[in-house]
């Protein structure tokens, strides 16, 4: 029996079955994104993402399961500059890995990058179709990244994300010269590949970046992620007055979701009070 189109009737009810057993929310919610990405993927609309049955469902299966409470820190330019100091000081890592793993955060911080999008699956594989090549970056005056395909773009028209020199001691174009002085690479391969040949891996970002921060004594690193240069991007952007419609835009966020990354500094919130007492009646 062919599972697609999708109903509402279908969809809602798996959903509600699986609420019965022991998945967390979010978890759900990442089998609704792959059923409705293979919904895409065989021919039909994704209108059923919108649906508002099913998007009351999800709140009430949400409500209902409750999700924990942690939350994950940002990355900023201050720790980006700590984490370049660390890793130059690293006793351990080659000075190939260094500038491998430089330019991968240097490029996913001023790029507002996901880990999917610079990252391969595993070590040793990886799609050309999804994986951030060699080919797919440009390094002229600006890093061009030509992003194949990515969360917010199922049917895979792609973009590019232009990364200008920031004339600073945390540059993405001068990271990636560096690291491409010292790699070997090639143009059907992915970006990001380790001396040994291995390719930079979620995890593997995951694990230098705990080990990093931990090195340099910054507290509750368990609570620093991959998603960390993201949001913390986000939050630099707004700490230096950025706009709400170019933050929406640098980040490609379709809705104002990346409103919950930012982190609003104390001394903002204390000086609300005062604002306050001196608007107008």
């Amino acid at each position: 029996m062919n599972p697609y189109p999708l109903t509402q009737r279908s969809t809602i009810l798996f959903m509600t079955h699986l609420a019965t057993s022991s998945l967390t929310y979010g978890t759900l919610k990442v089998y609704l994104a792959a059923i409705i990405r293979a919904h895409i993927e065989a021919g039909f609309t994704s209108s059923i993402r919108d649906d508002l049955l099913l998007h009351f469902t999800m709140q009430g299966i949400k409500r209902h399961h409750g999700v924990p409470n942690r939350v994950k820190l940002p990355i900023t330019i201050a720790l980006m500059r700590m984490l370049k100091n660390t890793v130059a000081n690293h006793p351990t890592i080659c000075d190939h890995d260094k500038a491998m793993l430089w330019s991968a955060f240097t490029l996913a911080f001023f790029g507002f990058l996901r880990v999917s999008e610079f990252v391969a699956p595993t070590s040793m594989t990886f799609d050309p179709q999804r994986t951030l090549l060699t080919a797919d970056i440009t390094c002229n005056t600006d890093l061009v990244i030509a992003l194949k395909a990515s969360k917010t773009d199922p049917f895979r028209r792609g973009c590019n994300i232009i990364i200008a020199p920031s004339q600073s001691s945390v540059c993405a174009v001068q990271a990636y010269q560096a690291y491409k002085a010292l790699h070997s690479s090639v143009a059907h391969l992915p970006a990001f590949q380790f001396a040994n040949s291995n390719f930079l891996t979620r995890q593997a970002v995951s694990n230098h970046i705990r080990d990093l921060l931990t090195r340099a004594s910054v507290p509750d690193v368990n609570r620093y992620t991959t998603h960390s240069f993201r949001s913390g991007a986000a939050t630099t952007a707004a700490d230096a007055n950025l706009p709400d419609w170019l933050i929406k835009a640098l980040g490609r966020w379709r809705s104002d979701a990346y409103q919950t990354y930012i982190r609003t500094p104390p001394s903002i919130i204390r000086s609300v009070p005062g604002h306050l007492s001196l608007a107008l009646p």
